[in-house]
């Protein structure tokens, strides 16, 4: 019995952790949008500052970032999201040089525990998301050759359209042709008999 709990316990914090990731993708939609239409113009007057932007910037990117880490349950994914929010913080931040030097030095931590200390499975999935990645943006190449190809294709069917109206137009005119010489021989004949009679 407290297996069972224990299982729909995990299996319904999932589900929560899958409703929060969308939540939140929905949420940056926003933002996102928001910012390239409100801020964007703002870069224009004359109390705008790169520090407003790059704050706005670096937030958003740990927000993706974290998730990433809310589908993909992985120590490499957290590692990138602790990278983002400590690079974040020391780009935004007005620090002492001593601040500073512990922020690198802890960026510095981060990265050795990723190369030195995840194991091969976390590897896996830091690398499956990279290659989702490059699948993500393959099928969004494979799909521009595609559209490329089927308007290639419109283009020569519409073509094969015109030719076969155009022989469609000469055999009609053929026949034309045809049943106007049928008809002066006919008047020929007629005549001829008429003659002859």
């Amino acid at each position: 019995m407290a297996n069972v709990l224990k299982k729909m316990m995990l299996r319904v914090s999932e589900y929560l952790e899958i409703v929060l990731a969308v939540y939140l993708v929905i949420v940056l939609v926003m933002v996102i949008t928001r910012t390239v239409v409100v801020e964007t113009p703002l870069i224009f007057t004359e109390g705008a500052s790169i520090h407003h932007f790059l704050e706005g910037s670096l937030t958003l990117a740990i927000a993706i970032e974290f998730v990433k880490l809310l589908c993909m349950h992985t120590p490499g994914t957290l590692i990138e999201v602790l990278l983002f929010a400590i690079a974040r913080h020391m780009i935004v931040e007005h620090l002492s040089p001593l601040q500073n030097l512990i922020i690198v030095f802890s960026i510095a931590v981060l990265f050795l525990i990723r190369k030195y200390s995840l194991t091969a499975h976390d590897q896996k999935g830091m690398n499956e998301h990279a290659d989702s990645t490059h699948g993500i943006i393959q099928d969004l190449l494979d799909l521009r050759k595609e559209k490329s190809a089927i308007s290639k294709y419109m283009e020569g069917s519409r073509e094969i359209k015109k030719i076969e109206k155009a022989e469609r137009e000469l055999r009609r005119q053929d026949e034309a042709k045809a049943k106007e010489k049928e008809k002066s021989e006919g008047l020929v004949i007629e005549k001829q008999n008429k003659k002859t009679e």
